[in-house]
């Protein structure tokens, strides 16, 4: 099957895409810089889905069956923009786009890549996450006009991710600046109080393309676990080759103080964070937690070693470390 993964050399995108050749798909990449770690075996289409032309889309998405949106999502905007405009032009436009493309040259399947967020908006209506997080209400939409684009033979599954473990050649986990953030001095670790799902980048790849080969349809939360902020980064501390000797379970008040300190380097760059403070930092107080059974039962995602996936989350940290 002829597959486009859009995102193909990013940090997810590189295994989804070694996963659909373990599988005997002919896959196409779309990325915006040329790749150098990519098997010969798979073509490369140049540029930025948010700005290509109508002729240029079609050409790229022309014979391919399947369709996988494993780009990363913009998580702040210029300061100069319409925040609320932005979000939805960058991480709601071009996938919808795309996938009306694809609709109309025969493709019948898509996956794209989303969020957890919007699994905790639809378990915690009370939430109201869409309302005051800019960049959650984008992940939120992204889902419904990308459906709404397509027409009701094309499938689109929608696989919401928690926080991502694993390595991937010249990318790094959102989990290795975290725990760096997180670290003071050599000896305590900050910590969030409440709990997180966390899963290893290969089941990722391996729900990607186990729900573009079912034609799966509908909302999957992949986890691998769902562990407390304080094991979750001891263990990466200890993978990085610096056992914390305390960890400080930080309330919400200072985690919503370290979001705005965030904010304003944030702006001092030129950017404007799409969280909100007080509601990020009280989800992060409390339980982030997905059903591990969903993608088990209904994508058949083997289990893996998070273990392993966390001590390879941190190789920059722990060679830092040993070269001090």
């Amino acid at each position: 099957m002829k597959v486009l993964v859009v995102g193909g050399t990013g940090f997810i995108g590189h295994h989804i895409v070694r996963e659909l050749l373990a599988h005997g798909h002919d896959v196409t990449v779309l990325v915006r810089t040329p790749p150098t770690n990519l098997p010969a075996t798979v073509t490369v289409q140049l540029g930025d889905l948010t700005d290509l032309s109508e002729e240029r889309l079609d050409s790229i998405v022309a014979g391919q069956r399947g369709i996988i949106v494993a780009s990363a999502a913009a998580v702040a905007a210029p300061r100069s923009a319409d925040i609320a405009a932005f979000f939805h032009d960058t991480n709601v436009a071009p996938v919808a786009r795309l996938l009306a493309t694809g609709s109309h040259a025969q493709c019948d399947r898509a996956v794209i890549l989303g969020s957890f967020y919007a699994t905790l908006q639809r378990e915690q209506p009370a939430l109201r996450l869409a309302e005051h997080s800019p960049y959650i209400a984008s992940r939120i939409e992204q889902a419904e006009h990308a459906r709404a684009a397509v027409n009701a033979e094309t499938s689109v599954a929608v696989l919401e991710l928690p926080y991502v473990a694993g390595t991937t050649p010249g990318r790094q986990s959102p989990l290795e600046p975290m725990l760096q953030s997180m670290s003071v001095g050599n000896a305590d670790i900050l910590a969030y109080p409440g709990t997180t799902a966390v899963v290893t980048v290969t089941q990722v790849a391996q729900a990607a393309v186990a729900a573009l080969d079912r034609r799966a349809d509908g909302n999957y939360p992949v986890v691998t676990a769902n562990l407390p902020w304080t094991d979750l980064f001891t263990r990466l501390a200890v993978a990085a080759g610096r056992s914390p000797k305390r960890i400080w379970k930080l309330p919400a008040s200072l985690i919503k103080l370290m979001l705005r300190r965030e904010g304003i380097r944030q702006r001092r760059q030129g950017f404007t964070l799409g969280f909100h403070p007080t509601q990020w930092s009280n989800l992060h107080a409390t339980a982030m937690i997905l059903d591990p059974d969903i993608a088990r039962t209904e994508l058949g995602v083997e289990p893996d070693d998070l273990g392993k996936a966390l001590q390879d989350t941190a190789p920059t940290a722990r060679a830092a470390t040993e070269l001090s």
